[in-house]
C-alpha cells in the first residue's frame, strides 16, 4: 500500500507538472498511469479499510470519538474526498487545466502529506508486521 500511495502522489503531480511544462501527450500519460496506479490503491485501500473496520464502528459512538486519533480522521476523510473529485473528474470534466483537476490536486497533496504523518507514527508496528 505505500509503495502505491507514493506511487499515487508522484504520478498526480507529475499530472500537474506536464499541464504546466510538457506536452498534452506527456500528459496523458501521466493520466493513465495515474488512473492505474489509484485503482491499485484504492483496492488496497478498501483491505486496508476492512482490517480496521473496528476502529470505524465504534467511530461514531460519543464516548470513543474523544479517544480516536484526529490525524487517522483526517487521512479518511482526505481519502475520501480525493477519492470523490477522482472519480468526478473521469466521469464529468473533459481534459486538462479544470477547476475540479486544481481541487483534486491540492486535496491530493494534502493527503499525501497527512497520509506520510500517519505512516511515520506507526513505522514501528509496519516494521514488526514486515518482520513477521
Amino acid at each position: 500500500m505505500v509503495i502505491l500511495f507514493v506511487a499515487s502522489l508522484f504520478t498526480g503531480i507529475q499530472i500537474h507538472y506536464a499541464n504546466d511544462f510538457q506536452t498534452h501527450d506527456i500528459w496523458h500519460t501521466w493520466s493513465v498511469i495515474h488512473f492505474f496506479v489509484n485503482i491499485a490503491l484504492l483496492v488496497t485501500a478498501i483491505v486496508h479499510i476492512k482490517q480496521h473496520w473496528g476502529w470505524y464502528k465504534t467511530l461514531f459512538k460519543a464516548s470513543s470519538l474523544a479517544l480516536k486519533s484526529k490525524i487517522t480522521m483526517l487521512v479518511t476523510i482526505l481519502f475520501l474526498a480525493v477519492s470523490i473529485t477522482g472519480v468526478l473528474l473521469l466521469a464529468f470534466v473533459e481534459g486538462q487545466g479544470s477547476s475540479m483537476g486544481m481541487a483534486h490536486y491540492v486535496i491530493g497533496l494534502l493527503f499525501g502529506a497527512i497520509g506520510l504523518g500517519h505512516f511515520i507514527k506507526r513505522w514501528r508496528v509496519f516494521k514488526k508486521g514486515v518482520a513477521k
